[in-house]
């Protein structure tokens, strides 16, 4: 990608006095919120230098920009209010990936982490403060940390920030941290070192820079006009050399046709043109109306409702209404039971009403005092969940407010129905439906290697189920590949390890029509806090084997899960031979979910390559049902023989399809993204995990979603 160089001079003495005198004529009152933006590198920011803003809460983008010889790849999110993260890959045109026959032609991609945290909120008199860290982790090429405040002052938006490192080039002052401690005076260089966080020294360096700038809101265009003093001198360039830097000041205007769109065009260095798209959702969002989804049924007294009817029609009203795919509908003593999964609404109460709905009209039930709905997975019930029938009836009817419904509802680790005694007639029992199956297209890819920056596949896949009971079936995934530019991978991963995860050129090469899985489950409950599963065959695309995994798991926010696994390699053409190697791996694992919606989990066991360790996950859980998280594994193998990364990381992203969709829906698309494949620290990609199989007794985004339980 070719920028052109533009020609001109800008007086920095005259660029001050312009900021100065904005600031002057201005009155500190804010007039509006104004929309945040980013800058060429992917935080919020002006043009090249960050500011102290952050993006709404659930922001997820990605980001494309260019400026020679640089041209970047950025994704950033906003998982908690004050913490912004993003991963980058920067290509640097004037660098090749390494010698002509390792990478042919392709240009060097350098890999990034960087986050942000919100030390100070913005309020009428202080400035919004935060502070940053780049490139964790990661080569160094564009490590450095920054300190930088901004003040809205109506339309106007003035940012002064401190940095060091890449952002400090140009070393304005002293360092102050060199004055608490020697080991300030100088940075470690990483190159070469990729993940490697015992040379990494934040804040370092005997100089520190200042930079700063501001950004003009229109009111009649959706238009943000950016200036700032660059704080980085382009001398020592990680594209080699210095860069030619006629001025210190840099030129943006951000254009947003929509709000989940941003068009930039500047001009940095005061000689080459910037530009730069950012594609924007926010993953709090419920996406588009929907438009097909049925409407409630009404709660009143009309006989067409009171009517003795057939259960089997009773059932399928309460299936299109709620999308719950009823397993079964059981009058007990003074109750009704609705068992069934959830298939449509990510606010389950919103699922949970329409159910109550249908209920209170059938005349057979006059005389139940309460609404029982059972939440299964495979046949087992995973919670209950009881509405006091008056209740809900007299709020559906606006005689009372809906707020006493959630007052009056108990959540129960199992329904009345295990206790046989308190069941009086069986309503509507469903036939099981033994076989389904699903054709859909899939597309699998890896970014960044040495080979490609993109290597692709897209085929066809056929995912089957047979169930010999309701808790009992065999699972199948067939792929066949269509297209992909596998010719192009030949660099293995390097590490001293056995070859667990890094024969995956092999395997992706070898066949396009693949078996992915092929196992047989047992779901079971062992009590009302006791889940267990076992399954066996071929697990995953390279391993196939026996495995259990028990989880103690109360209705509320943790849980303890224990899995082990006896596992064997398969044959690189995935379909039913295997290979010498095996293994025996499992892990201890808790869960916990704090206030804030933030899981952590922590793993500890035998992983596939016989290295012992721990796992730390934690991610963060929106109301639409998106997650975003983050995981890291150290075991008891060294950086040296770990190979490139020097520990096993990376980020996922759950998306739910309700974001794409006008029918309401709990499908959800994922995303991984692994930084490096090596051999360290891999487990056993298991098709079922009984922590998302019991996700709904995780109660609090349950009780949450009952401001919609009349909808």
């Amino acid at each position: 990608m070719n920028w052109f160089p533009l020609k001109g001079s800008v007086s920095n003495f005259s660029l001050s006095v312009m900021l100065l005198g904005g600031i002057l004529l201005s009155d500190f009152s804010n007039a509006k919120s104004l929309r945040v933006t980013q800058n060429a590198n992917g935080p919020t920011g002006l043009v090249m230098m960050p500011t102290a803003r952050m993006f709404d809460e659930g922001e997820w983008s990605i980001q494309f920009s260019g400026d020679h010889p640089y041209t970047r790849y950025v994704v950033t999110a906003q998982p908690l209010p004050w913490l912004q993260a993003l991963f980058k890959y920067t290509d640097i045109a004037t660098k090749p990936y390494g010698p002509a026959s390792f990478s042919g032609s392709q240009t060097y991609k350098d890999k990034s982490t960087d986050i942000k945290v919100r030390l100070v909120k913005e309020t009428y008199f202080l400035p919004e403060v935060s502070l940053g860290i780049n490139d964790i982790g990661g080569t160094g090429l564009f490590s450095g940390e920054y300190l930088t405040a901004s003040k809205q002052i109506k339309n106007m938006d003035f940012t002064l920030g401190m940095g060091w490192g890449y952002l400090g080039k140009r070393e304005h002052l002293k360092n102050p941290f060199t004055y608490l401690s020697s080991f300030f005076d100088s940075r470690a260089s990483l190159t070469g070192n990729a993940g490697n966080l015992t040379k990494f020294k934040p804040f370092s360096g005997k100089g520190v820079s200042l930079f700063g700038g501001a950004e003009y809101h229109f009111d009649s265009l959706p238009l943000v006009a950016k200036v700032e003093y660059d704080a980085n001198n382009y001398r020592n360039e990680p594209a080699g050399g210095d860069l030619k830097q006629d001025i210190p000041i840099n030129f943006d205007v951000v254009y947003s046709p929509s709000k989940h769109v941003d068009l930039h065009a500047g001009v940095v260095r005061g000689n080459t043109l910037m530009l730069g798209l950012s594609l924007r959702t926010n993953l709090t969002s419920k996406g588009p109306e929907k438009y097909f989804d049925p409407k409630p049924v009404e709660v009143n007294d009309s006989t067409v409702y009171k009517s003795t009817r057939d259960w089997k029609d009773v059932a399928n009203e309460i299936s299109l209404s709620s999308g719950y795919a009823v397993e079964s509908i059981e009058k007990g003593d003074g109750s009704v039971i609705v068992s069934g999964q959830p298939k449509a609404f990510q606010d389950s109460a919103m699922g949970i009403g329409r159910v109550a709905r249908v209920l209170v009209n059938q005349e057979e039930l006059e005389d139940v005092n309460s609404i029982v709905v059972s939440d299964t997975a495979f046949g087992q019930e995973v919670v209950a969940v009881k509405l006091d029938k008056a209740t809900f009836e007299k709020a559906a009817n606006l005689e009372i407010d809906q707020s006493e419904i959630l007052e009056k509802t108990e959540f129960l680790p199992g329904s009345e129905k295990q206790n046989s005694d308190s069941v009086k007639s069986m309503l509507f029992d469903s036939k099981q439906h033994r076989f389904n199956y699903q054709i859909l297209p899939f597309f699998a890819a890896s970014y960044g290697g040495p080979d490609s920056f993109v290597l692709y596949q897209l085929g066809l896949s056929l995912d089957t189920n047979y169930f010999l009971n309701k808790n009992r079936w065999a699972s199948g995934s067939v792929q066949l590949g269509l297209a992909d530019n596998y010719n192009l991978y030949k660099v293995d991963g390097y590490s001293k390890l056995p070859p667990v995860r890094t024969y995956i050129k092999d395997y992706l090469k070898t066949s396009k029509l693949r078996i992915q899985n092929l196992q047989f489950n047992d779901f079971e409950k062992l009590g009302d806090n006791w889940f267990a599963i076992g399954y066996a065959g071929y697990l995953e695309s390279m391993y196939a084997g026996v495995g259990a995994e028990v989880m103690y798991r109360p209705l509320g926010n943790w849980a303890v899960g224990l899995d082990l696994n006896h596992v064997k390699q398969r044959d690189f053409d995935q379909r039913f031979g295997l290979r010498d190697y095996s293994v025996t791996t499992g892990h201890l694992t808790g869960y916990y979910e704090n206030k804030d919606d933030i899981l952590f989990k922590v793993s500890a066991g035998r992983y596939l390559a016989k290295d012992v360790g721990v796992t730390i996950d934690f991610s963060r859980k929106f109301r639409s049902g998106a997650r975003l998280g983050f995981w890291a594994t150290k075991t008891n193998v060294s950086a040296e023989d770990f190979g490139e990364g020097s520990f096993d990381k990376g980020f996922y992203m759950t998306f739910p399809m309700n974001l794409f969709t006008f029918k309401s829906t709990r499908d959800t698309a994922n995303f991984r993204w692994q930084f490096l494949t090596r051999d360290g620290g891999q487990k056993l990609v298991k098709k079922y995990e009984l922590y998302d199989m019991t996700d709904t007794r995780s109660l609090k985004f349950m009780k949450n979603s009952f401001d919609h339980v009349l909808r």
